[in-house]
């Protein structure tokens, strides 16, 4: 069978590589995790925008939680399945921009998220008199405005560095599209993109690093003073979760990070790709 392939709207991906035997067990592990993860997160967001006993700051964080596992889930996972069941893997570059833009998207506003969560925590917990005043409507708004725009506008910068990127190659060493990956598609120089790259990692997972520490400090002292002991393991148990959540989350991205890097740099320097 031939195939069409234009260097000019076409990549490979070469991240790698499955077996015809094991492709469509692949395929429906993926198709099972994807639905597990699709209803899952939209029974939330339906749940809690229909319950109105639910519209309280703490469930509406965890509606944005549900679109954000949304957005990064649909961009991954329906692309790995197609992928599964052909020998022949090209993307458009359209297309790869704007898997990575999303995938990227949900990382940063995910983390967001989770920061202003562990602020609403601290709140409900250690000012539990004033949490009603503090964390009204027009507030929470602003908190979910601000984690939603400024991972925005911080992941549409990093994208029009790389777009601006003169291409000379048209392989991916992923499984899917990544910003590295597509600045890496580049002879140019890429220096200032991988200076902002890093501060956005950087900046995000300091951020909501201090954040976390400090919140979760002040929660700690608050529980070793509180008498009520069904009132102190209430609030474990859902600080729990949420750092559980957040420190999974952290080595997810500082592990998948790592990985695209070492990955990519592997294979230019074995494929010897020079401009």
């Amino acid at each position: 069978m031939n195939t069409t392939f234009d260097d000019s709207s076409m990549l490979s991906l070469e991240g790698f590589i499955v077996s015809p035997e094991a492709a469509h067990p692949l395929f429906l592990l993926t198709l099972a995790v994807y639905l597990v993860i699709f209803i899952g997160n939209v029974t939330a967001f339906s749940v809690i925008v229909f319950q109105k006993n639910l519209h309280k700051p703490m469930y509406l964080m965890i509606c944005n939680m549900s679109v954000c596992d949304l957005i990064g889930s649909t961009a991954v996972m329906p692309r790995l399945m197609a992928d599964f069941l052909t020998e022949v893997r090209y993307i458009s570059y359209a297309a790869c921009v704007v898997q990575a833009f999303c995938i990227h998207f949900y990382g940063s506003a995910a983390q967001m998220i989770l920061t202003v969560m562990a602020y609403d925590r601290y709140i409900a917990i250690c000012d539990p008199l004033r949490y009603n005043s503090k964390m009204t409507t027009r507030t929470l708004v602003k908190l979910c405005s601000l984690a939603w725009g400024g991972a925005f506008v911080l992941i549409i910068i990093l994208f029009a560095l790389t777009l601006m990127l003169p291409r000379c190659r048209s392989r991916i060493v992923e499984a899917s599209c990544s910003n590295a990956a597509l600045f890496l598609l580049s002879c140019a120089d890429t220096t200032v993109n991988n200076i902002y790259g890093l501060f956005i990692t950087v900046f995000l997972s300091g951020l909501s690093f201090l954040v976390i520490v400090w919140t979760y400090s002040k929660i700690l002292i608050t529980c070793l003073y509180k008498r009520q002991s069904s009132s102190k393991s209430k609030a474990i148990h859902t600080c729990a979760t949420h750092l559980t959540v957040y420190i999974i989350f952290e080595f997810t991205i500082l592990f998948t990070i790592i990985m695209q890097r070492f990955q990519n740099f592997v294979f230019y320097r074995h494929k010897g790709l020079q401009c």
